[in-house]
């Protein structure tokens, strides 16, 4: 049975209805959303992400037969080596690839969500391959009925710590507690340690360059992509900090040592929830007093005494995020070929995951970065051209060493 959609597209961001959320507060109680589908993140994403390439942006927005919201969905139509595919607003920069749904007298089942997406391709302009990935099955307590369209499960999680505990609940589930608090004690005896949480403009764009920096050398280290390769990542952070922190989005802390920022976490708002995004630390002697990990105690114990229910790390299995959090979210996906062509390019990535997962691939890959890395210092690199990049895409989903709280 055919339900009644109201179904519009827009292709504009400036066309978005008002009760598309702006900032991290739901223009209305019954909006559930996460951070990475906001009117904000998108006009951050348009200016860097999404500058790269060939495509059509896809804001779809759904209403009942009283033209109340049900579900609004940004997607976006890719021309990738003459392939058309349709894919959520994310390009690696999402951890949740999720719709903004909304409290309704809707009954979500897969057959409802089935007849939902079969009218809305029917509106879309042509397309190759349907690219759905990091569904959530519910979004803030609401079921995801995108999810339903998934046919497998990816093979990463998200991973979040459940704040609306007490404290001497959470407190108990750190890892290796004794030995953090020795670790905070140790770094108070070389220096006065301070919490702090960056407010002003020019105190915003301070702690994020010094972020830059330090994930740019940990990037270098572990001999993985980093900001020096793509510039788009860069102006995500470089300039759609500013845009996050008028919005009143952004929660940026960091941890110094007498006058050394020896540790930051930048991060989104949405509601309750807060999404650490990107953690940095201070290498060299700073190292061995694990000034991350103190960093990350601090904000955890700040944000359960402000209310906050979630502290989110995102997709990423790695063992640190297994280990500092109790809650793993599962997501799900689809991959499908709609035409010729489709079929051709996903057959083409399952033969390029399949070498990329030989042995000698992964042995090799490494050093691909340090080659271009000492290409770029031969043509007398600038501390700008240094100093180029931030990314959601951390080192978990290129394949080589996850970033941890040190």
């Amino acid at each position: 049975m055919r339900t009644n959609f109201r179904i519009t597209i827009h292709e504009r961001l400036e066309d978005l209805s008002p009760e598309w959320p702006v900032g991290g507060r739901p223009p209305a109680p019954r909006a559930r959303f996460h951070a990475f589908q906001t009117a904000t993140f998108l006009s951050a994403w348009l200016n860097s992400f999404g500058r790269s390439g060939r495509q059509s942006l896809q804001f779809i927005e759904v209403r009942d037969e009283a033209s109340l919201p049900l579900i609004f969905i940004p997607l976006r139509i890719l021309h990738r080596g003459g392939t058309r595919l349709l894919q959520f607003v994310d390009q690696d920069a999402a951890d949740y690839n999720a719709p903004i749904l909304f409290e309704s007298h809707m009954i979500w089942s897969r057959e409802v969500a089935e007849d939902l997406w079969r009218q809305i391709v029917e509106m879309l302009p042509p397309f190759d391959v349907v690219e759905l990935i990091k569904m959530p099955a519910e979004v803030e307590g609401l079921i995801n009925p995108l999810a339903y369209l998934g046919d497998r499960q990816s093979e990463l999680s998200c991973h979040a710590t459940d704040l609306r505990r007490s404290w001497n609940e959470i407190d108990r589930e750190v890892p290796r507690r004794t030995t953090l608090l020795r670790k905070i004690r140790g770094l108070e005896r070389v220096a006065p340690v301070g919490f702090h949480l960056a407010q002003t403009p020019d105190e915003v764009r301070k702690i994020t360059d010094v972020m830059l920096r330090q994930k740019q050398r940990r990037f270098e280290e572990t001999m993985v992509p980093g900001f020096d390769v793509d510039r788009d990542k860069h102006d995500f952070f470089r300039e759609g900090t500013p845009l996050f922190h008028r919005e009143e989005m952004l929660t940026l802390f960091y941890l110094t040592a007498g006058e050394t920022i020896v540790a930051t976490i930048w991060g989104l708002v949405a509601d309750k929830r807060y999404y650490a995004i990107m953690l940095s630390f201070e290498g060299d002697e700073w190292t061995k007093h694990s000034p991350g990990s103190i960093l990350f105690y601090k904000a955890l114990k700040w944000l359960h005494d402000k209310g906050y229910e979630w502290m989110d790390l995102g997709i990423g299995n790695e063992p640190w995020k297994l280990e500092s959090c109790r809650t793993m979210i599962t997501l799900s996906e689809r991959s499908e070929a709609v035409t010729g062509r489709g079929r051709f390019y996903l057959a083409r990535l399952r033969a390029n995951a399949q070498l990329r997962a030989t042995k000698a691939y992964q042995k090799l890959r490494p050093l691909k970065w340090i080659v271009l890395r000492s290409l770029r210092g031969r043509r007398h690199m600038t501390p700008a051209d240094v100093d180029t990049g931030a990314s959601l895409v951390c080192e978990r989903r290129r394949g080589g060493p996850p970033p941890q709280p040190t």
